[in-house]
C-alpha cells in the first residue's frame, strides 16, 4: 500500500465491492493481506470493517515487513521490490497474428458442442440415477459414473476452447495452458519460439480489441 493516503481512498465503490462480493461469493474468500499499510490506513479500516461480516473481517491480516509476510507467502513468491526472492518480472507479450484463426471455423466448433450437448445429457441422466440410488449399495458406483462424465466435460471444453475464447494476456505469457493446466511461473519461450514472435509484424489493433 506504498503511497496510500486519504486523498486516493473513496469510500463508495469500496463499499459497493464489500456488499457484490458478500452477496454473490460468501465463505469463498480465504485470506486478504494488507502489506505495509501506512499509519493513516487504520483509521480507513475502522471504518471499512463495520461493513464486513465478522466471520469475513477476521480474514483480513496485517504485514508490515517481509518477515510477516512469509507467514502466509513463502518468501521465494514474494516480489523482490516487496523484499522477497522472486526476481520473475512482468512483460507484456504482444497479440500474435492469428492467433484466434480458430475462431473462424464454424464446422470444428459444432461437432465439438454437439459432442458436449450429448455430455451434458449424459451428465444430467448419471446425477438423477446416483440420487435414484440412495443409500444403496450402487451408491458409490453411480457417483464414480458422474465423476467421470464431468471429467469428459472438462476434456470437451479444453478442445472447444480454441474455437471460442480469444486468446489472452495468460495464454500468451504460458500462464494458461493446453488443457486448462496453469503455470503462475511460466519459463521464458525457447530462443527459436522468441526469434518467430520477434520476426512477426505487429498486429493492428483497434478500440474494438478486448484482452
Amino acid at each position: 500500500m506504498t503511497d496510500f493516503s486519504m486523498a486516493n481512498m473513496d469510500y463508495t465503490p469500496v463499499k459497493f465491492m464489500i456488499k457484490c462480493f458478500e452477496a454473490n461469493y460468501p465463505e469463498s474468500l480465504g485470506t486478504v493481506l494488507v502489506y505495509r499499510a501506512p499509519w493513516v490506513f487504520n483509521a480507513v479500516w475502522s471504518i471499512l470493517r463495520g461493513w464486513l461480516d465478522p466471520v469475513v473481517a477476521g480474514k483480513v491480516h496485517f504485514a508490515k515487513t517481509v518477515d510477516e509476510l512469509s507467514n502466509y507467502i513463502p518468501r521465494s513468491q514474494i516480489p523482490t521490490e516487496q523484499g522477497g526472492d522472486e526476481k520473475w518480472e512482468y512483460k507484456y507479450p504482444e497479440p500474435v497474428p492469428g492467433e484466434n484463426d480458430k475462431m473462424k471455423e464454424e464446422g470444428p466448433k459444432l461437432e465439438l458442442q454437439t459432442e458436449r450437448q450429448q455430455i451434458v445429457d449424459k451428465y444430467e441422466a448419471t446425477i438423477l440415477e446416483w440420487i435414484h440410488a440412495g443409500d444403496s449399495a450402487s451408491l458409490e458406483d453411480k457417483r464414480k459414473e458422474r465423476d467421470a462424465v464431468a471429467e469428459q466435460l472438462r476434456v470437451n471444453y479444453w478442445k472447444l476452447d480454441p474455437y471460442v475464447r480469444a486468446r489472452s494476456l495468460y495464454d500468451r505469457m504460458g500462464v494458461l495452458q493446453e488443457g486448462g493446466k496453469l503455470d503462475f511461473y511460466p519459463k521464458a519461450p525457447e530462443p527459436a519460439a522468441a526469434a518467430t514472435l520477434a520476426a512477426a509484424p505487429a498486429p493492428e489493433t483497434s478500440t474494438d480489441d478486448l484482452d
